[in-house]
Parts: structure tokens; C-alpha cells; sequence
């Protein structure tokens, strides 16, 4: 799949290349900016396949944006929009993959896209790599160079949570590993266990034509975040980005629900990781409580309903944020939202907490 990004200053000029883009039969996966310092940031912590940029941005132009995300990723592919033709030749001049004139066109597209598959034919590694997947279970793929995905399966359960233990972990001493996964066991089984069960490990994951996701040295054990994608990792770092300015940062806040599918390592009973989870869900919980009430301070009432509706997947008793959509509903003048919404918040705390609603609730409705 590819992963797009579109920057321009121009929202309608933005949104009209993102609306052509989802109307592709193509996977793909796009992102929109409307500063290009914010898609710089962003590029450096995610991998991008290809970036449509306008030409005059203020602050940071694309010509200027398009040397900073080659300059961090290599095969990221350029192409450049614009609604001037001045700017050709010196757009080739930096080697864009191509340069299209505004308005663009579904037509005028599918040739840049054509384009790009046949780059990405020419130029895709002959490496296979590793995609881990850890919210909601635990699932893993092989990518290979022509870009099928092959479902990775670890010998055993004990396999899966060593795997799963490293990739939370990031770099960890034996003692820590076997003092969670081994205790009890006599020191010279537990070492056992765990060689061989690295082994396997490895054995799964590694093959002869990438380089090793997993370094050992000495007694350290270390996961070369580098040598394969993980949705936690691109998770940790979207809360950390969106901490930085939750008010602008409304399109990382989309690309963390959509990778927040379930709690991490759903399904798997480890108790080292109920913790972990835990704090990334109210972390998560705690951002789209932020972005809900800035929705709701600009009147934006049906971004702030989205928001905390996401709230009330993750914990759907919540009464404070039950009563926030019901204030919404009403000022929207949809009372029977309103009551529907009361219902399903009574049933629950009647059936989960054998209580009634809180009493300045139902005045609301009154």
C-alpha cells in the first residue's frame, strides 16, 4: 500500500487531490497537510512512499520541502503541483518523479500514478520486510519485494510472548526476561528456554535476504526498531507529536484511531502487558477527550459527538461524557438523539453498577 502525503497551503486545492486519490481502485494510504513544517515532522517519524507538494508555500516552499524528505528518506518520490509552469525545469532539476498542473485531474493523475508503479517496479528492494501488528492481538507479515504480504506464524505460545515482551520492551537484559516469562524455574532450564526459544524467534522472523530484526550483544537483547514497522511504535510517536499541539493536529489524531483497532495484545493474557496497555489507552483516552472539548469550545459540535463517541468505545460508562453528548444532541435540537442516548446510559449502569444516572443528567431532559 502506499503512503501518500499531500501539502499545500490551498485546503480546497488539498482536499480536491485527496478526494481523486479515494476515489482510486489502488490501495493507498494518504495524509493531508496544509504546512509544510508540520509534514516535515511528520515524514521524519513515518515512512513516505510518495508526496505531492505545492510549489509556493509560504515559510517553507515545496522545492525546499522536497530536499528536506528526500534528504530523510531517499526513495520518497516527488511530485509537484502547481499552478504555474515556471517552475518545470527546475523542478526536474531536483528530480521529481513528476509535475502536474493545477486543476488536477482523475485523468491527469492516473498517468503520475502509472508512473509511480513502474518506478516502484524498477526500484523495490529485493529484501522482504517485517510488519508487526500489536493492537487488538498480535499479527505478523512477511512484505515481500512485489509487495505481497505472507502471514507470519511463531512456533508456539511461549514464541509469541518473547516476541511480543521484545517488541514492548525494545531492548532488554536476559534477567529481565527469564524473571518474567521463566520464573520459578531452575536458573539453568530457565536459560534454556529462553536460547530456544529466541532461536525459533529469529528462526520466523529472519531470512537470509534482510538484515536481523533482533541484535544480540552480550547479555542485552535488542530490537532493531529500524529493520521492521510496528503500529505501536508509529502509535507512542503520533501521542507524543499530537501532545505537542492537539489543536492542529487533528490528522494524526485520525491516523492514531485508525491504528488504535483494539487494545494492545488483545487476547494474549500477559500480565506484564496489562499495565502497558492500560496506560496507552488512557493516554489515547485522555487525547480524544482534549480534542472533543476543543471541538466543543468552537461550536464544532459534530466533530466533538465523533470525539467522544471514539471515548465511549473505550469505556462505554463513562457517565461525564454521556452527558456531554446529550448537552450536544440538545443543542443540535435532536431531543430524541438526546433520550436515546440517556436510555443507553441508564441501561448500563443499571445492568454493569446496579445505579441510576446521575440526577443533574435527567434534568437535561426535563
Amino acid at each position: 500500500m502506499l503512503r501518500i502525503m499531500v501539502v499545500d497551503d490551498e485546503e480546497l486545492a488539498a482536499m480536491r487531490l485527496m478526494r481523486i486519490l479515494s476515489e482510486r481502485d489502488e490501495p493507498s494510504e494518504a495524509i493531508m497537510f496544509l504546512d509544510s513544517l508540520e509534514a516535515y515532522e511528520y515524514a521524519k517519524a513515518h515512512p513516505v512512499d510518495v508526496a505531492f507538494l505545492d510549489i509556493s508555500m509560504p515559510d517553507v516552499n515545496g522545492m525546499q520541502l522536497s530536499k528536506l524528505l528526500t534528504d530523510t528518506r531517499e526513495t520518497t518520490k516527488i511530485v509537484f503541483v502547481t499552478g504555474y509552469d515556471t517552475y518545470a525545469v527546475r523542478a526536474f532539476e531536483l528530480n521529481a518523479l513528476d509535475y502536474i498542473m493545477k486543476p488536477i485531474t482523475a485523468e491527469r493523475l492516473d498517468v503520475t500514478m502509472k508512473r509511480i508503479g513502474t518506478e516502484n517496479q524498477a526500484t523495490a528492494a529485493a529484501k522482504p520486510s517485517l510488519e508487526v501488528f500489536l493492537f487488538n492481538g498480535m499479527n505478523l507479515n512477511l512484505r515481500t519485494a512485489e509487495g505481497a504480504r505472507e502471514a507470519v506464524k511463531l512456533r508456539s505460545p511461549k514464541t509469541e510472548e518473547l516476541f511480543a515482551f521484545l517488541l514492548c520492551k525494545r531492548v532488554v537484559i536476559r534477567e529481565e526476561i527469564i524473571d518474567t516469562l521463566w520464573n520459578g524455574l531452575v536458573p539453568d532450564k530457565a536459560w534454556k528456554n529462553l536460547n530456544s526459544t529466541l532461536y525459533y524467534v529469529r528462526k520466523a522472523i529472519n531470512t537470509t535476504e534482510h538484515k536481523s530484526e533482533i541484535t544480540v550483544t552480550g547479555n542485552e537483547i535488542r530490537i532493531n526498531t529500524d529493520e521492521l514497522y510496528c503500529d505501536l511504535y508509529e502509535f507512542e510517536h503520533l501521542l507524543k507529536e499530537i501532545r505537542r499541539d492537539p489543536e492542529r493536529n487533528t490528522p494524526l489524531l485520525k491516523r492514531a484511531e485508525a491504528l488504535y483497532a483494539g487494545p494492545l495484545l488483545r487476547g494474549k493474557a500477559y500480565d506484564w502487558a496489562s499495565e502497558y496497555a492500560l496506560s496507552l489507552e488512557r493516554q489515547y483516552t485522555e487525547l480524544l477527550e482534549l480534542q472533543a472539548r476543543h471541538y466543543r469550545q468552537r461550536g464544532q459540535l459534530l466533530q466533538a459527538l465523533n470525539g467522544y463517541g471514539e471515548i465511549l468505545k473505550l469505556d462505554a460508562i463513562r457517565e461525564d461524557v454521556h452527558g456531554e453528548m446529550i448537552r450536544i444532541f440538545l443543542e443540535l435540537g435532536r431531543k430524541n438523539d438526546a433520550l436515546r442516548q440517556y436510555r443507553q446510559l441508564e441501561a448500563m449502569l443499571r445492568t454493569d453498577l446496579g445505579i441510576e444516572p446521575d440526577a443533574e443528567i435527567k434534568k437535561l431532559l426535563l
